[in-house]
């Protein structure tokens, strides 16, 4: 099938019997020569078939003989017909043709819509509330309404161009496929979609020759963004707003500049300044281009705080230290022109690597002291994935002895294989031929021996034999023993500092979310946790509005953002009756308080309390339960088997 923009030049060529040159065409057109050809010889390709082709030559340029034109005319009208059937098909293309349609149109009737889409006025007006359901639960957008069975839009040029910034980020980033048919609806009938490809060459091609690596979402999320800005400049939909740019990224800046010069694109400054502020937020730059300014102090005071209340140094790690300050420099970004980013793995990060989640969550209150800006879930979770290798390296880093047994060239192999393998869980301080291990033990600070050979004394280390080509069985050798070692304390030692029968709560009538905390907060209260429940229970409450705190099969892991404790402990509340909040049922409460320094005993409680929320089945045996001491027998029961 030809594209519109293919059969527009199909067209032309055929109302010019004499030829028509390729530079008329591309001026006509909009796109260089080289689209031009390209096009040529799409169409050709499609026409084969027909027996009928565009000639060329020198004099005349492009031309359609004579006793072909007929034919092509039909296969033009063929074309026609059938392209007028593929309008929006499912209910999601119907969404994005619905409002691309209100966008080009302002007010438009359901009558109108419906004859576009082929159904009736009652499943197009179905359509549009889904629609206005949709951009007011998903981007807080309110400015589409229904009145007198018309559609009617009501927002300046910059609302809406923003607002189809974020849908064209997310529509690509969440699906599966780069080429999103479902963003083609929204511009169709406007403009040719070919316009695209020569937008998204352009990128691809600018980013090889300036040293700008991105990758193929970004590249396709900044090509439809200034496809959507030229179709709606064409259209006549102008900004009547004067926009500022935050930050002058010039790599940016120069390449939106060549790119529209090179295209001949009729931006202005304004279209400009709005599409480098949510093009930056996607993470464009080069090396030169990286600014700290906005994520310094965050950054500051968030390291200073992990380094009071959780004891760790983030700086201890510069690479992962600085990729977090980037991400979150470019997060600032997004946030103010509230533009953040979704993650799709939200509850999985939340669920899997709650700890490191935890800490991420110290950033909020930071950044909405400093700038008065909210930071959602998903924009925390991803910085949760900087936090988590970090506290990975924090419970164990072996200091290794590596005997070296064998030929150089397979000691440098072993040594290479367990850096990659085992990154930084791993530190070689020492390799030593076997006849010299006695005299190297006695010199260096070591907690393990890796050897190809056996060694024929006991030493005071303990010593792992593996093979001279390492593989799946001597990684999972070394990978039981660091799971050994990186204990801290025993499971058992740290249950019994934080619970006790005493505060299990049992709960086996209608009861409302906000009970269950309260009673659990003065419980821990009762037990010499907390000096003031009231408090506990307002700013629990407080951070389960803003970031809930519900793990998996109705279990919740309830706390204050900020930490208060006079130690440790948790209160559990065994909701027996099932009730429901917001979506989620309501099974296990684990209200949690802590010191406001917390040490790594913490992230076995986490783990623990992780562990029994993603099993289903362990969530219905506890509430099965009918005594506190049972229930805490079946913990101490899970913990031997953790």
């Amino acid at each position: 099938m030809l594209s519109e923009r293919q059969k527009k030049l199909l067209t032309i060529i055929l109302k010019n019997p004499r030829g028509i040159k390729g530079a008329e065409l591309a001026e006509k057109i909009h796109v260089t020569t080289r689209t031009i050809r390209n096009d040529i010889a799409d169409i050709n390709m499609t026409l084969m078939n027909s027996h009928c082709m565009i000639q060329s030559s020198k004099r005349a340029g492009y031309f359609i003989m004579k006793e072909n034109v007929v034919k092509i005319q039909e296969c033009l009208s063929l074309m026609d017909a059938i392209d007028s059937r593929q309008i929006a098909s499912t209910p999601i293309e119907r969404r994005y043709y619905l409002l691309g349609q209100v966008a080009l149109h302002s007010k438009i009737s359901l009558f109108e819509l419906a004859d576009m889409l082929y159904v009736s006025e009652q499943t197009v007006y179905k359509d549009v509330m889904a629609l206005i359901r949709f951009l007011k639960d998903t981007y807080h957008f309110c400015e589409i309404s229904v009145s007198n069975g018309n559609v009617i839009l009501q927002c300046d040029e910059v609302e809406l161009r923003s607002l189809c910034y974020r849908i064209i980020k997310d529509e690509i980033y969440l699906s599966d496929n780069l080429v999103n048919l479902h963003l083609y609806q929204l511009v169709k009938e406007s403009y040719d979609i070919e316009e695209l490809n020569d937008i998204t060459d352009y990128i691809v091609s600018y980013c090889k020759g300036h040293d700008i690596t991105l990758t193929d979402r970004m590249i396709f999320v900044i090509s439809w963004m200034i496809f959507f800005t030229f179709v709606r400049i064409q259209n006549g939909s102008l900004l009547k707003k004067k926009m500022e740019v935050f930050h002058q990224n010039i790599s940016l800046s120069t390449m939106l500049k060549n790119l529209i010069d090179d295209l001949r694109f009729d931006f202005n400054e304004d279209d400009c300044n709005l599409l480098q502020n949510y093009i930056e937020t996607l993470g464009f730059y080069s090396n030169d281009d990286i600014s700290d300014v906005e994520s310094d102090g965050v950054v500051e005071e968030f390291t200073r705080q992990m380094k009071i209340k959780y004891n760790y140094d983030f700086t201890s790690i510069p690479t992962l230290y600085d990729n977090f300050r980037n991400h979150l420099n470019l997060a600032i970004k997004r946030l103010l022109v509230d533009y953040q980013l979704s993650n799709p793995l939200l509850q999985e990060v939340k669920t899997k690597y709650s700890f490191a989640y935890e800490i991420a969550l110290m950033i909020a209150p930071i950044l909405y002291e400093k700038y008065g800006l909210y930071m959602c879930e998903d924009e925390i979770s991803f910085l949760a994935l900087y936090v988590m290798p970090f506290l990975k390296m924090q419970n164990i880093c072996l200091r290794v002895i590596l005997v070296n047994s064998v030929l150089q060239s397979f000691t440098s192999f072993i040594e290479i294989w367990l850096k990659q393998e085992f990154q930084d869980l791993l530190k070689i301080v020492a390799i030593t031929p076997l006849y010299s291990l006695q005299e190297e033990i006695k010199k260096t600070e070591a907690d393990l021996i890796i050897s190809t050979t056996s060694i024929d004394f006991t030493p005071k280390l303990p010593v792992i034999t593996i093979s001279s080509l390492p593989g799946i069985n001597e990684k999972k050798m070394l990978e039981e023993f660091m799971e050994g070692q990186a204990a801290i304390s025993t499971g058992m030692k740290i249950f019994r500092e934080v619970f006790s029968k005493e505060k299990i709560l049992f709960f086996h009538e209608d009861i409302v979310f906000e009970e269950v905390i309260k009673q659990c907060a003065q419980n821990l209260k009762k037990q010499g946790h907390i000096e003031d429940d009231e408090l506990f229970l307002q700013t629990t409450l407080s951070r389960e509005k803003v970031y809930p705190t519900h793990i998996s099969n109705g279990v919740y892991l309830p706390h204050p953002l900020m930490n208060q404790a006079i130690r440790s402990g948790i209160s559990v509340g065994v909701v027996k009756k099932e009730t429901t909040s917001k979506d989620d049922k309501i099974k296990l409460f684990f209200v949690l308080a802590q010191e406001p320094t917390i040490n790594n005993d913490m992230i076995y409680i986490y783990n623990l309390i992780n562990k029994i929320a993603v099993s289903e089945k362990l969530v219905n045996v506890l509430l099965d339960l009918q005594t506190s001491q049972e229930f805490i027998d079946y913990l101490e029961r899970i913990i031997q088997i953790m």
